[in-house]
């Protein structure tokens, strides 16, 4: 291979002066941020074009198998993976992946037997533990509740909220016109009116309410859905209170989901709205209020959230998404494999999630002022305005959930 090639990738190496030893390790670097990259294809194209000179090193093999499993051809990533624990049986990365490839193969006690080895290679890894022990509540759940129908819900929504009033029963309702039946509310110390607009809506049986103190954040809230609630609901969206999720065809996020009946999580992306101008709040309704977004090929609308069967969570890993025993499809039961909350094809023909964040410049300096859900004095709490102003595009006017319009101002009003 041309030298010129190996310096577009960042890959350096004389291959003829340097003992394999030497070049497994550069390999892995090379590597291991590419693997965990939002953009698959920059692996992708990698592997493609430093496969004729590094095809036989065992970190190319291992990046290979990543490669195939973002293409979800898991049978053909579980035989390199095998094979590569037949050289390096102490390797718990490679045990580890190939664990999650049974798991998206739904094949539960394979992916039990490699987790178990994984551990013995590695016993004091948190992921390890913390996922084998998902493995296993699902596994039993799956025994004990086998044949038996005990979901009191259809579809729920789990949602980290704090300071949310602005727009929250609007929400709500939005919500509940498309198919939601019930709400996972985890209020961390809320100083507005964000408990007193819970209380004002019509339907109370519809939500679980969580008043939680100190620094709680989202994933503190989704475990705690996931072990408390996992029986409770067939399916679960894990959104916030920015996104709003809706049907773009017929009106029932049920009806989509029902069309994918053995899927155990789905992935909708976003779609990024901006300001359209406004200084103050609106005194219209949020869906009205802020109708223009970015274009198509922004890329935040790579971003995805997850609805999932809650019984088949293995492991909540990102905000984004989960780890779970199956594998992820998009709206039309095409299979995916997300990396870090992110969709290499987004797809919205069928479901999609409005994600206004910044709104008018009033409520988007308020948010900023709340900060993440992160410790305090953690740099990453505060964003930098930057970040914000970045995201207020308003290229495209997007009148789709405007459908659901009429019924909302019935609904919010009354």
């Amino acid at each position: 291979m041309e030298t010129a090639t190996l310096t577009k990738f960042g890959l350096d190496l004389d291959v003829d002066a340097l003992t394999a030893n030497e070049i497994e390790p550069r390999l892995k670097e090379f590597f291991s941020g590419r693997i965990a990259n939002p953009n698959p294809e920059e692996l992708m194209q990698s592997v493609k074009e430093l496969e004729e000179q590094f095809g036989g090193y065992n970190e190319y093999q291992f990046a290979r198998a990543a490669v195939l499993m973002q293409a979800c051809d898991f049978a053909r990533a579980r035989e390199i993976l095998t094979r590569l624990t037949r050289e390096l049986p102490s390797d718990s990365r490679i045990l580890h992946r190939l664990a999650v490839t049974y798991l998206n193969m739904g094949s539960a006690q394979a992916a039990q037997d490699t987790y178990l080895a994984a551990l013995a290679a590695a016993p004091s890894s948190e992921n390890l533990r913390r996922e084998f022990a998902g493995l296993l509540r699902v596994m039993e759940a799956k025994k004990l509740y086998a044949g038996v129908s005990r979901k009191k819900h259809r579809l729920s929504i789990v949602c980290a909220i704090k300071n949310e009033a602005d727009d929250l029963l609007e929400w709500l309702h939005l919500h509940k016109l498309v198919g939601v039946d019930h709400f996972y509310l985890y209020d961390n110390e809320s100083t507005d009116e964000t408990r007193a607009i819970i209380e004002s809506f019509p339907w109370p049986d519809m939500i679980t309410y969580h008043h939680v103190k100190g620094e709680f954040g989202q994933i503190r809230a989704f475990h705690h859905a996931i072990d408390s609630y996992r029986n409770s609901s067939e399916w679960c969206a894990f959104i916030d209170a920015d996104e709003f999720l809706y049907p773009v065809e017929g009106n029932s996020i049920r009806d989509v989901l029902d069309d994918i009946p053995s899927a155990p999580a789905v992935a909708v992306q976003w779609l990024n709205f901006g300001s359209n101008g406004h200084e103050a709040k609106p005194q219209g309704l949020c869906i009205e209020s802020f109708t223009r977004r970015a274009p198509d090929d922004f890329p935040d609308h790579y971003v995805m959230k997850s609805i999932v069967r809650p019984d088949a969570i293995v492991a909540y890993l990102h905000p984004h998404q989960s780890l779970v025993l199956g594998c992820y499809v998009q709206e039309d039961g095409t299979p995916v494999f997300p990396i870090g909350g992110r969709c290499s094809v987004p797809k919205r023909k069928k479901l999609a999630i409005n994600h206004y964040y910044t709104k008018s410049r009033q409520q988007l300096l308020k948010k900023r002022e709340r900060g993440r859900p992160l410790a305090e004095g953690d740099p990453e709490r505060i964003r930098a305005m930057e970040f914000f102003t970045l995201r207020d595009r308003n290229d495209v006017e997007d009148l789709t959930i405007l459908k659901f319009l009429p019924e909302l101002k019935k609904l919010a009003h009354r």
